[in-house]
């Protein structure tokens, strides 16, 4: 699914808006920066794992709309507590939530998805690291895109950093990451160097 924000200097998520063709009648709107990357494709995940997936589950699901096959393609999740399968995008963004208002408004009550959020939170604290934002918006005029960065923080030499979360399965305890990844990151730094008016591109992780 696409993904827009107004053009404004605080740009806002367009909740309404998942295709090129509402973004055009609501006027001036900026796509997100992986929106824009789904032109990167990647030979095995766009060109064999997912017209496979997305046929397997046609099949199956032969009344279900495309845009729900295809978030399935990505697969799913046991929820913590309820033991119910939900979307892996569902989970990620839970997640995402927890460890914003760990960061922001301290630990709080407990939620199902502490053992995911704490390994950053632990990170952060052990590395001294300086909460500066969590879910920032940002979006530049040059480029015309926009996007939420997960994180950003200043390390023990109060440089900027931003960071991305991810909550991919992992074999032999590596984590699984994709060029596509670190092109957003690193158009993020780009954005995120002008916005704050830095003389360096912030580091990203």
């Amino acid at each position: 699914m696409s993904h827009f924000y107004t053009s404004s200097k605080n740009p806002q998520f367009l909740e309404d808006v998942t295709t090129p063709h509402q973004a055009l009648k609501k006027g001036r709107a900026y796509p997100s920066v992986t929106t824009v990357l789904g032109i990167v494709k990647d030979d095995f995940l766009d060109s064999i794992y997912m017209p496979r997936k997305l046929v397997d589950l046609a099949r199956e699901h032969p009344s279900q709309h495309y845009s729900v096959l295809k978030e399935w393609c990505y697969g799913f999740r046991e929820h913590p507590f309820t033991g119910e399968m939900i979307s892996s995008s569902e989970f990620g963004t839970s997640v995402h939530k927890r460890i914003e208002d760990w960061l922001m408004d301290g630990e709080g009550e407990a939620s199902a998805y502490d053992d995911w959020a704490k390994p950053f939170i632990d990170w952060v604290n052990e590395e001294g690291v300086q909460v500066v934002d969590c879910e920032y918006i940002i979006s530049d005029s040059r480029f015309k895109i926009a996007g939420s960065i997960d994180f950003i923080g200043l390390d023990k030499d109060e440089k900027v950093f931003l960071a991305d979360y991810k909550c991919r399965s992992c074999n032999d305890g590596k984590g699984k990451f994709y060029p596509k990844d670190c092109k957003q990151l690193a158009i993020e730094s780009v954005m995120l160097a002008k916005k704050l008016n830095l003389d360096y591109f912030p580091k990203v992780r």
